[in-house]
């Protein structure tokens, strides 16, 4: 018996997501330039990276994106997202994603900026990734540690890779833009103990209760773009206690 293989979406059907996740998602509290950042890593990360050009195509027939300048910068925007996301999902889906958007890109709005030149692992990136850690983990950090002290290749990985060279810089995407990416990738992923985290996390930086409801309706959304069951993460309301 052949396996079974999932109707893949449409365009068109990218194009109603697009504009389900613009309306649905809580900009007016969140800010209206972040909706874009949760659907990149959610839909990438459930793989659909080949409908990452799409919605760069979406965005740029926008009035704020109309001089090269302008699209530059939101090119940097997404690549940063999606660099982030390498750390939650790994490199493979990020990358076809830029591999399908660079083919989209004008040759004059192509942007050759490097953020993460001169990158070192030294304590200046270690402190970085712990300060932005003790935001979203506060006291939970030390049950964390404890599991890693016997497990400490995953330790170092997570505090000078994870969040020493990805998750702490903030000098493209800010705090919120940056959960978004993380909790949306994991979440995207259908992980219970990760989700919560990041659900607790993204309480934790300052977004509503309600807002971080909303933002998961959202994720559902993609999720059944992409054929992906996200019935083992938990709600906002699960992990309130704990913020």
């Amino acid at each position: 018996m052949p396996a079974y293989v999932p109707k893949d979406p449409t365009e068109e059907e990218a194009l109603e997501l697009f504009k389900a996740i613009e309306e649905k998602f809580p900009s007016k509290t969140v800010a209206n330039d972040k909706w874009y950042i949760l659907l990149f890593s959610t839909m990438v990360g459930g793989g659909q990276p080949g409908f990452a050009p799409t919605l760069y195509k979406y965005l740029i027939k926008r009035p704020e994106y109309q001089t090269s300048e302008q699209r530059k910068l939101l090119m940097r925007r997404i690549r940063e997202s999606l660099l982030k996301l390498v750390s939650i999902a790994g490199v493979c889906k990020p990358l076809e994603a830029i591999f399908d958007i660079d083919a989209a890109t004008a040759p004059e709005d192509k942007d050759y900026s490097f953020s993460r030149e001169g990158w070192q692992a030294d304590e200046a990136n270690f402190k970085r990734g712990a300060v932005w850690q003790d935001r979203l983990y506060k006291h939970n950090q030390a049950s964390i540690d404890n599991v890693l002290s016997s497990q400490r290749d995953f330790d170092w990985v997570s505090k000078n890779i994870t969040y020493g060279l990805y998750l702490s810089d903030h000098s493209i995407l800010d705090d919120v833009d940056t959960e978004l990416v993380v909790l949306g990738g994991i979440m995207i992923q259908n992980l219970p103990r990760e989700t919560g985290w990041h659900l607790r996390g993204t309480r934790r930086i300052g977004v509503s209760k309600e807002d971080v409801e909303t933002i998961q309706q959202c994720i559902e959304l993609v999720g059944d773009f992409c054929s992906v069951p996200l019935h083992k993460v938990p709600r906002v309301a699960d992990i309130e206690h704990e913020v």
